[in-house]
């Protein structure tokens, strides 16, 4: 029989307003923040972005076959450091304390050349160092189901990390987490715990989903690129890029022989 957690029914109504509420972030995993961002820094960056977009994105971009929503240009301007505003840190000093640093920072979008949907996953496979992480997801459009806006299973990052990356399958579980798909204003931003499911559908109405998506952690990891607040809590770092540099043996090497030697097979 499936089951669901009580506390977490009661906490996901609860998941949005103007203050961040660390124990209800704590219960569901994510919390959207509202009117959190000056007006003001919006529009500096919406401008930037539609400048951006009209000149090196709309009639072609450089797509991710392996995830096609994730940018690979390089952002220009104030859009390459937005995570540098102040509510950010101030917001996530709720959960990891003083001491702040940022991982990654990029742009999440569906446009003409992503509209498809991203299947349901965690973050947390994906990164190195501590498993204590969050995304900060700003939008500079409007977001919601009609264009592939994001839906949480809340309270699924209580899972913890599941051993592996890729789609997971929610009815393999004995637990059912609820799931949420909070419409998303400009001046709104989204705190998502990084080991929280979540996926988004296609954009069905053509309206362009931007997203900047700003992975943030303790400044004691040593994967930090850059100190956000406080002091560094580390005196050594290492770069997450190119990661299997690391290993003389692993699980995505030896995929890589195996490819390799099926692809000589195959040119026989």
């Amino acid at each position: 029989m499936k089951t669901t957690s009580a506390a977490v029914e009661r906490a996901v109504s609860l998941a949005s307003g103007k203050i961040f509420d660390p124990d209800v972030f704590k219960e569901v995993g994510f919390f959207v923040m509202r009117d959190a961002i000056p007006e003001a820094v919006v529009q500096r960056w919406q401008m930037e972005w539609n400048d951006f977009y009209t000149n090196q994105l709309k009639n072609g971009r450089s797509v991710n076959r392996a995830n096609p929503v994730a940018l690979t240009e390089k952002l220009p301007g104030t859009l390459a450091t937005m995570y540098r505003e102040p509510i950010f840190a101030e917001t996530l000093k709720h959960v990891f304390g003083e001491h702040v640093a940022l991982y990654n920072h990029r742009f999440v979008i569906k446009d003409a050349y992503s509209l498809d949907k991203v299947f349901l996953h965690q973050d947390s496979c994906y990164h190195l160092g501590s498993l204590n992480k969050c995304s900060v997801f700003v939008p500079l459009s409007i977001v919601n189901e009609d264009n592939g806006g994001l839906s949480f299973h809340a309270g699924s990052h209580k899972m913890g990390f599941l051993g592996d990356a890729g789609e997971i399958d929610p009815s393999s579980f004995d637990m059912v987490w609820p799931k949420v798909t909070p419409a998303l204003h400009p001046g709104d931003f989204v705190v998502m715990n990084s080991s929280l499911w979540h996926e988004s559908g296609p954009n069905k109405n053509g309206v362009n989903r931007i997203l900047a998506d700003m992975i943030m952690q303790p400044a004691n990891d040593p994967t930090g690129k850059e100190l956000l607040s406080g002091t560094w809590q580390t005196d050594f770092f290492y770069s997450p890029l190119n990661c299997i540099r690391y290993f003389s043996n692993s699980r995505v090497l030896k995929i890589i022989k195996y490819e390799k030697e099926l692809n000589t097979l195959l040119a026989r």
